[in-house]
Formats: C-alpha cells, structure tokens, sequence
C-alpha cells in the first residue's frame, strides 16, 4: 500500500497518519494503477485494538468490524479498549448497545464516559439521565464536550422528559445550545415549547436565537418568527416580541402533544 506521511500535520493538513511499528489500524484503500492507495490521506485509516473477533465469513463488512471492535473491549491495554469503544461509536450499531451498557456500569470511569457518547451515537436515549449527570458539572473536555455535541443528533421523540432535564440543568453554553437545536429543529415537539420559550431569556445570544428558531418551528407564531431575509441586528428585537407574545398568550395554552396545533 503506498502512502505518505509529513510529519507535519498542522502545517499543510495532509499526510496525517503516521503509522508506527506495533500498533494497528483498519485501512480503507482503493486501486489506483496498480497499487492501493488510502481513500483519504488523513482519514482513510483508524486505530485498532490488536485483539479481533472471529471471521464472521459471508457475513457484511459492518457486522465483521463490529465483532472485532466488541472483542477489543476486552484488551489488556486501557487505551485500546477506548479505541474499540469509540470505534463502536462510529459504526452506530444498535446491536453494540447491550456491549456498550455493559462498560458503562463496570467499565472505569473513562471508559464509562466514552460507552455512553458511543450508546448515544447508536441512538440509545436511554443514557441520557447519566448524560444529564455529567453535563451537569461542564463540557469543558472529551469525552463531555462530544457528548454534548451529539445530543444535536437525537431523533427520538421519547428523549424529550430527558432532553428538557439536560437543558434545565446543564451550565454550558454549548450544552444548551445542542438541545434547544434538537428540540426545536429534529423533534419540534410541543412539549418543549414551554422550556424553548423560558430560554428566550438565556445570558447567551446563540441560545436566545435557538430558542426563537425552535418556537417559530414548533408554534408558527408570528411573533417568533424572523422575517425572510432578516439580519443579525433582527435577532433580539424578535426575541423580545416572542417573550411578550409568551407572557400574554403563549404560557396560556396547553402545549401537551394531542393538542392541534392551531387555535
């Protein structure tokens, strides 16, 4: 296989992966006249753990990686079970979560952390109370500020108690920022109107315009609702009118999710 590596990373942004003697990696090449040439110079490889699972035959590709990043979990070596279960991240197979709960409740405390970004990359929302927790105290580093990040990606509309719990506890503007996304963009649930509308009031300008975004979406009010080719300079003047509209009609109404949506 032909490559390159620089050495200098930060510098020119190519040749990235520096392979060294006695570690190892899953490669994504493809032919090129004749030889094998990685799909990507910087991303066309990923570490490995050296223990593999058995060859699963004729079985996908996808279900053959899985095996093997589910026996690395058991390596001797600590940072290669991190690999394996930020590889199982990666792949977000709903079949890894049961493996993935398993290093939560008894891996150390590293481990737990990174198993729950790799369940909630797997669409497990069942870990948001622990996601609660440790947001709770900050995302100031990995694996938390990942975590806090894929919560934009939540699909599940039973996430929404949970998602609410996050908002309402979590000190971080990036935190709240991902929610207020989820709630008002991928789940335009009604009943996070109430919490969207309290964090009209949020001490950060992204989060106030999230929450704006997120009420035009869900309620279609007026109000809420940025005109067509607005500016940033439009931002909070319509943040004030949703409030107003909120403390005079809005909280009135019942924001369960059988309601109809119009009035």
């Amino acid at each position: 296989m032909r490559f390159v590596y620089s050495g200098e990373v930060f510098a020119n942004g190519h040749d990235c992966i520096d392979f060294r003697p006695e570690t190892y990696w899953t490669v994504f090449a493809v032919e090129k006249n004749g030889q094998m040439e990685m799909i990507d110079d910087c991303e066309g490889a990923v570490t490995i753990s050296s223990v593999l699972g058995p060859n699963l035959g004729n079985a996908d590709w996808l279900s053959q990686m899985e095996a093997d990043f589910l026996a690395g979990l058991n390596d001797h070596d600590s940072m290669a079970r991190l690999t394996s279960i930020q590889r199982l991240g990666g792949l977000k197979l709903a079949s890894s979560r049961d493996a993935l709960r398993r290093v939560i409740e008894n891996g150390d405390d590293a481990e737990s952390k990174w198993a729950v970004y790799a369940a909630l990359r797997t669409g497990d929302v069942s870990v948001l109370p622990r996601v609660q927790r440790l947001l709770a105290v900050g995302n100031g580093q990995l694996p938390e500020s990942a975590i806090a990040l894929e919560l934009r990606n939540v699909k599940d509309s039973s996430a929404v108690p949970d998602l609410i719990a996050i908002l309402n506890s979590a000190p971080s503007d990036l935190t709240r920022s991902c929610v207020l996304i989820t709630l008002g963009e991928n789940l335009k649930d009604r009943r996070a109107v109430p919490s969207l509308a309290a964090h009209l009031s949020d001490p950060t300008h992204h989060a106030r315009y999230d929450a704006l975004n997120g009420l035009k979406n869900i309620t279609h009010e007026g109000a809420c609702t940025l005109p067509p080719e607005w500016k940033e300079q439009d931002v909070e003047p319509q943040v004030s009118r949703c409030k107003i509209w909120w403390e005079q009609i809005g909280q009135f109404r019942d924001w369960t999710p059988n309601q109809a949506s119009t009035f």
